[in-house]
């Protein structure tokens, strides 16, 4: 036919960028990100969600019953950067990490670092589950929580593997936490219906 057109295929590939966290970290220098809060996760750069008053307050309740209950045997991060691997770089809640003598103001922590990460969860709670832990699995961190605030339960995450971890447990109040490094604390002294 003439003046008719035949419609070419075109091919859209659907390759990403992984971002390094070398790269991740030049363009916060350079002021990428500017205030937004972000954390590089599997070489993908995610907006952290806004931290709300009751997610706030059991990160601090937590900070301080662990301070409490660790004494000085470990350091405790508060949404600070853990470096996973080369793609990964997220910012939990809570690390309980290695005591070292510099603070890891040389280095942030990396998986051997770690003895237990913390997350609590509400509005990030997909995240959490679906993203974050998979990524402490993968990394070999031996042990992760999600404090759930809508439900008020504790789950303890453990035994890592490729796929993420094999073992979780669920408590609820008025339980006690089964946990590899943290022993003897209940759900209860977690969100603070409890005096401790």
């Amino acid at each position: 036919m003439e003046g008719s057109k035949t419609a070419e295929k075109v091919e859209i590939s659907d390759q990403r960028h992984r971002f390094t966290v070398e790269e991740y970290h030049l363009m916060g220098d350079a002021g990428v990100f500017d205030e937004t809060r972000v954390e590089l996760l599997d070489g993908e750069i995610y907006d952290m969600s806004p931290i709300n008053s009751p997610h706030a307050g059991t990160v601090k309740f937590l900070n301080r019953l662990l301070n409490k209950w660790l004494g000085d045997k470990y350091i405790i991060g508060i949404q600070d950067p853990v470096t996973l691997d080369n793609y990964s770089e997220p910012e939990p809640d809570i690390a309980i990490l290695k005591t070292r003598e510099d603070f890891y103001t040389d280095s942030h922590p990396q998986p051997k670092d770690i003895i237990l990460i913390i997350e609590v969860a509400d509005s990030s709670l997909d995240k959490d589950r679906n993203i974050k832990l998979p990524g402490y699995a993968r990394a070999g961190i031996a042990e992760a929580w999600l404090v759930v605030l809508e439900e008020s339960i504790v789950e303890v995450h453990t035994q890592p593997s490729a796929k993420g971890y094999d073992n979780i447990q669920i408590f609820r109040a008025g339980k006690a936490i089964e946990s590899p490094q943290v022993k003897g604390l209940t759900v209860d002294e977690v969100f603070g219906t409890v005096q401790t």
